[in-house]
């Protein structure tokens, strides 16, 4: 016997868990060119040959929006660190344990496989085209039948189980997406994990594949590698970089062709906009970064990380490389796409050294967007950094100074009493970020972690579906949004759905605030969470945040049914 019913996409099936403890649902609602998800929850209690072997089950969907909807099945992934600090009241566990993450395709010809005693998920996507016809209310029902594992076998008795549930597709288009959303792409990953060399015909291709996921997920500026990133790299084994560099007895030669190539997937992909990489090191920009190139016919280390930020020497070829590229930027038209950084997360005492490393390029990027990650107020206050992209926990400082435009992040921290996405967190935690960003206008938002497979400091590579905590170091989750699938295609996680879905309630706030008024819009937003909205708010239960958003899918219904 199967038992099964539709849940919340914000639900975290615990292998484990009991099947009572899920609520049902039976109706959501969405704007034309949203996308939407669900869950159904198996559990099997017995089989239909009455032992204890797992059940393939083949899901089929019908009703009218069966055409725009896939399956997928839920896997676990061992997290191993969910308790990194400080973790508040409202973690799911601190305790190691086997979390749902993973989106994957369905196997044995498109079966789910069910085992018994434990719970199940299939994850439904449902992409409502902007145009399409459907309009209103409709039902979507998945039916589960079950198959024998030889394709090939007769299967006179199947199990076959049916749920359905309400989908409303209300007439009103959901608004473009207008935050910026970055989220680090380390494309040395890519070829280290899948064993193809830098930047070959297999390294661009696995790039592209990767590159489309994120943007479909919401990823509008894509991180772009001129020389190698100094992110995560105590140990120096970092080498990616789209400059080709040639040192000559009069500078340096630059050649831009695996730019273009990066660019060109970038384009054909949607991105917007290019974040080039750090010219200096983590943590004040107090030295350069490992920069290659050739020189008398061998390719060596020009630069390292023991190189000092204002050594001459590199202070020559950032200048050169910056120019060239700026110029070749132009001649393509793309130079207006790019932002700069000079160095991640500098801190209070390291204000001198960074300015000291910016004032080397600083001249070049005049009128470029310049930003970095960081946590003092000195920095925007001084004028070091125009933009900055300030960590969630210090956000509030920068609101009562007035600050606008303003972009933040969270990353390994902050891990208590504030939105993040680790997997011992709830996805309603995670998606409802979009409250805070919502109310104080939040210009962007990055994270560090779009596929990070190394450990901490890039001293080696992991296996992400075996080490979700880079080497032990990092909250599990933390590092990746996605995995590595088989033939260089990822696999979605549950965590970066649900932050595209943040992005979607962002828009749908926004179509909400053009029928009313931004103050009826966050009054409506503070009064389903029963108070004022501070950068410190989440919602921590799937139910609760789903109910939110139905109540403006509700308003924005009212208005256009006048």
């Amino acid at each position: 016997m199967i038992r099964a019913k539709i849940i919340s996409n914000l639900d975290k099936a615990m292998i484990n868990g009991r099947f009572e403890d899920y609520a049902a649902i039976d109706r959501l609602s969405a704007l034309r060119g949203e996308r939407i998800s669900f869950q159904v929850l198996c559990e099997l209690v017995t089989n239909e040959c009455g032992n204890n072997f797992s059940q393939l089950f083949t899901p089929t969907l019908s009703g009218a929006l069966a055409p725009y909807a896939t399956v997928r099945q839920v896997c676990h992934v061992p997290a191993t660190n969910n308790g990194r600090a400080t973790p508040d009241a409202d973690y799911m566990t601190t305790a190691p344990c086997l979390m749902p993450d993973i989106l994957a395709p369905l196997t044995y010809g498109g079966a789910a496989v069910v085992v018994p005693f434990s719970l199940t998920s299939l994850w439904v996507d449902v992409e409502i085209p902007v145009d399409a016809p459907e309009i209103g209310k409709s039902r979507l029902t998945v039916t589960l039948t079950s198959r024998p594992r030889d394709l090939d076998a007769p299967n006179p008795s199947p199990l076959v189980v049916e749920r359905s549930l309400a989908v409303d597709v209300i007439d009103a288009a959901i608004p473009g997406q207008s935050i910026l959303f970055a989220q680090w792409f380390h494309a040395d990953c890519l070829s280290n994990y899948y064993r193809v060399e830098k930047w070959s015909d297999a390294h661009f291709d696995i790039i592209e594949k990767f590159v489309r996921t994120a943007k479909k997920n919401g990823v509008r500026m894509l991180y772009t590698p001129l020389i190698s990133p100094p992110l995560d790299n105590t140990y120096d084994t970092r080498d990616l970089q789209l400059a080709d560099v040639a040192k000559t007895e009069d500078g340096y030669r630059f050649g831009w062709e695996k730019l273009d190539r990066y660019i060109d997937i970038a384009n054909r992909a949607g991105i917007e906009f290019f974040e080039i990489g750090h010219l200096f090191t983590q943590g004040g920009a107090a030295c350069a970064t490992k920069v290659m190139g050739w020189v008398n016919g061998e390719y060596v280390r020009l630069f390292s990380k023991q190189t000092p930020c204002d050594d001459p020497e590199y202070t020559k070829f950032l200048r050169a490389m910056l120019t060239s590229f700026l110029s070749h930027m132009r001649a393509r038209g793309d130079d207006r796409r790019c932002y700069f950084h000079i160095s991640d997360e500098p801190n209070g005492e390291q204000l001198e050294c960074y300015m000291r490393a910016k004032g080397t390029v600083a001249d070049l990027l005049d009128g470029y967007p310049l930003m970095d990650a960081l946590s003092h107020y000195e920095y925007y206050e001084s004028g070091a950094v125009a933009k900055p992209i300030v960590l969630l926990d210090h956000l509030h400082e920068f609101i009562e100074h007035g600050v606008k435009d303003l972009w933040t992040y969270n990353c390994l921290v902050p891990d208590h009493g504030y939105s993040n996405r680790f997997l011992s967190m709830t996805l309603a935690r995670n998606r409802s970020i979009s409250l805070l960003l919502y109310k104080f206008r939040i210009e962007g938002f990055l994270h560090w972690g779009y596929n990070f497979y190394n450990n901490s400091g890039s001293a080696d590579c992991i296996n992400p579906f075996l080490d979700t905590t880079s080497g032990g170091l990092f909250p599990s989750g933390d590092a990746f949004s996605v995995y590595p699938g088989d033939g260089g295609e990822p696999l979605e996680s549950m965590r970066l759905l649900t932050f595209h879905e943040a992005l979607q309630d962002l828009s749908a706030y926004a179509l909400c605030e053009t029928l009313y008024s931004r103050d009826e819009v966050i009054a409506v937003l503070e009064d389903e969470i029963g108070g004022e909205i501070k950068t410190t708010t989440y919602i921590n239960d799937a139910a609760r945040m789903q109910g939110l958003r139905e109540r403006i899918n509700e308003m924005i219904r009212a208005k256009i049914a006048k």
